[in-house]
């Protein structure tokens, strides 16, 4: 994905000036691992699909606006993970029935993200954080599927979505040689969701549709080390 080319090249530049750890910064690179759901979808009358829930890996850099600030900037990325659809049952409003095999359908999800956070220190080696951030979310519903009226089919469809999210976080550090090992976890919820408006054929999933599919929760664990 383009997006996340130019952000990995931004996190590469981030990542070696993370390295100058005398600034008083205390830049950190991070690498986590972040579960979500997905929101159901209808397709058809009756016939909500969720896809399962899914986990993907990711890397977030931050560090202080200026020495010794509680404000930080942050840049992440949350690499490419998928789950399957699950609806396997008749979707037909009336007699006779459609069953609509969609088993075979994964719903990629990934992003980009930019932000800001206020970081409290817990006394030594504790810190939690208050995080403001924009995500560039991007849903990718792609597979075949099948149905009894129309045969078999395939749908690799794409949307992107930028909200607002907001995380909370709690990590615990110990001094390891001339850096800190970091370890934590946080939680997030998304600013605001977009309403499915009509319910579309597979072949012809629309925007609207795909964007209210992305999720409004996350949870994450981390580690990585600040300098």
């Amino acid at each position: 994905m383009k997006p996340q080319s130019i952000l990995m090249a931004m996190l590469v530049v981030g990542a070696l000036s993370a390295q100058d750890s005398s600034s008083g910064l205390s830049p950190r690179v991070l690498l986590f691992g972040e579960a979500i759901q997905t929101r159901g979808i209808q397709l058809g009358p009756n016939a909500e699909d969720k896809a399962d829930r899914q986990t993907g890996p990711g890397i977030r850099i931050m560090s202080r606006f200026a020495d010794d600030s509680p404000w930080n900037w942050e840049l992440a990325a949350r690499f490419q993970s998928s789950a399957r659809m699950v609806t396997n049952r008749d979707i037909a409003a009336t007699a006779p029935a459609n069953i609509l095999d969609a088993t075979k359908v994964k719903v990629d999800y990934s992003y980009w993200s930019l932000g800001a956070s206020y970081v409290i220190p817990l006394g030594q080696s504790a810190d939690f954080g208050i995080h403001l951030e924009g995500r560039n979310e991007t849903i990718n519903p792609k597979g075949s599927y099948s149905t009894t009226n129309g045969g078999t089919g395939y749908i690799d469809a794409m949307a992107v979505y930028f909200r607002p999210w907001v995380r909370l976080s709690l990590d615990f550090k110990v001094r390891t040689g001339p850096v800190y090992t970091v370890i934590g976890g946080d939680v997030a919820a998304a600013g605001f969701k977009t309403s499915q408006r009509v319910i579309p054929p597979m072949s012809q999933m629309d925007d609207q549709t795909m964007r209210s599919m992305a999720p409004t929760w996350a949870g994450s664990i981390y580690a990585g080390v600040q300098f």
